[in-house]
């Protein structure tokens, strides 16, 4: 390369923060990033904890190999979707737990858990929606708030919910009285934090009295019988470094129903550390972290996390900080999440080195198989060779980019890397 005197050392980094992004469709309803489908590879073994968000309230939490699913709902909702679901029951390879927090079937999705069924070895709940699974001859056990059980490396306690809406119907009235132990929510504590699934309810005070949780399933519908955005606000401040992701919004096509039409917008100027509300597309890989709030130097990284770069050439979410800019080279410090790539293309008349400093990652050049990189390799990618380079499924990559400064630009874009060349095995 023809770059000289590198003082990686004086990167002048600074941690940036993204206010949430909001997206409408034609009916005015807010809408999550187009979904980013995964398969058996979100089930594997890995280092970290990685959640995804499957649309409305359902979560796929992989804690090191154990797997587990919250309020799926990946097929059969009996009104329109706004969605793609990122997986199918029948491609679902197996599954360690289903968690339910109650009998509402956007949370409790029949089509879905009896064909996951053939794949999940225990179903949790509350001891009313325990009866109801039993019924369909699901693998299933009841629990009282409070109460506490272990799935794999997830140690899991019943936090309550008040959410008995059905007393208000005659219809239901007839059928039986809700009772508040008929809802709950879930803590889980996993070998990388502690995670809340509050379910759907009403405000309460119990919910600022919890141990902090390092990332919420956040539900901020503004409804009467959901916690509502000012009890949403109150619970994400009382816990200033729980990273948000977002909840119970932008799946259903219902515009005049509230539960289902809470606005990302809306959190703007409310939430203390606003870059930890995460807009998540259906599908995509987050990391979770004991202890980290963004803006806070990750003790496994050298330097500060920059600004997420929205590109249409990316897929996932990529932090690039800017570095060193001179006559001959630039430095750019660059963050994958898990799951995460760029699309294929070349830096014209420009050579280029990646420096991995944490994680795994992918490259490959055209022709040639793709290649695991991991922390301390190093990839010399030799000017105007077609390539692209990500994150692996389970872990995100962080890396230094060295790159030859010329006047034909940067970088020149090619095609979508496909997800059959993603998913294909890649050489040691």
């Amino acid at each position: 390369m023809k770059i000289r005197n590198l003082a990686l050392t004086a990167l002048l980094l600074s941690a940036m923060s993204l206010p949430a992004q909001s997206v409408y469709n034609e009916k005015g309803q807010a809408v999550p990033p187009p979904t980013q489908p995964f398969g058996t590879e979100a089930f594997e073994p890995t280092q970290h904890t990685v959640i995804r968000w499957l649309g409305s309230a359902g979560f796929l939490v992989n804690s090191r190999g154990t797997c587990l699913m919250v309020d799926p709902m990946l097929k059969g909702f009996d009104m329109p979707v706004l969605i793609e679901s990122p997986i199918q029951p029948k491609n679902v390879p197996h599954l360690d737990a289903v968690l339910i927090t109650h009998c509402d079937n956007d949370h409790y999705s029949i089509p879905t858990c009896t064909e996951l069924a053939a794949v999940c070895r225990q179903y949790h709940s509350t001891r009313y929606v325990d009866t109801l699974m039993q019924k369909q001859g699901l693998p299933s056990f009841g629990h009282g708030i409070g109460d506490a059980f272990r799935v794999g490396t997830v140690s899991v306690t019943l936090t309550p919910a008040y959410h008995t809406w059905q007393n208000e119907m005659e219809e239901f009235r007839k059928v039986r009285e809700y009772k508040m132990e008929d809802y709950c929510g879930f803590l889980m504590d996993t070998p990388d934090g502690l995670i809340w699934a509050p379910g759907d309810s009403r405000f309460l005070p119990e919910f600022l009295e919890l141990p902090a949780p390092d990332a919420i399933f956040f539900d901020f519908s503004d409804d009467a019988w959901h916690i509502g955005l000012e009890g949403a606000v109150k619970i994400a401040n009382a816990y200033p470094n729980a990273q948000l992701l977002l909840s119970h919004w932008g799946t259903v096509d219902a515009p005049d129903m509230k539960p289902f039409n809470p606005d990302p917008k809306k959190l703007e100027g409310l939430v203390v550390n606003p870059e930890r509300i995460h807009v998540l597309a259906p599908g995509e890989p987050f990391i979770l972290r004991r202890g980290a709030s963004s803006g806070q130097m990750d003790d496994n990284l050298i330097f500060y996390r920059g600004k997420e770069a929205k590109s249409e050439h990316y897929t996932g979410r990529i932090f690039i900080t800017p570095g060193i800019h001179k006559t001959g080279y630039d430095i750019n410090h660059l963050i994958f999440e898990a799951g995460s790539h760029n699309d294929w293309h070349i830096h014209p008349d420009a050579d280029q080195l990646m420096l991995v400093l944490d994680g795994e990652g992918y490259y490959q050049e055209e022709g040639k198989p793709k290649r695991l990189v991991r922390k301390g390799d190093v990839v010399d990618t030799p000017a105007n060779v077609k390539h692209w380079h990500g994150a692996t499924p389970g872990s995100r990559l962080v890396h230094l980019s060295v790159t030859d400064r010329t006047d034909k630009g940067h970088i020149q874009w090619f095609e979508a890397v496909t997800a059959e060349e993603y998913r294909k095995p890649a050489n040691e």
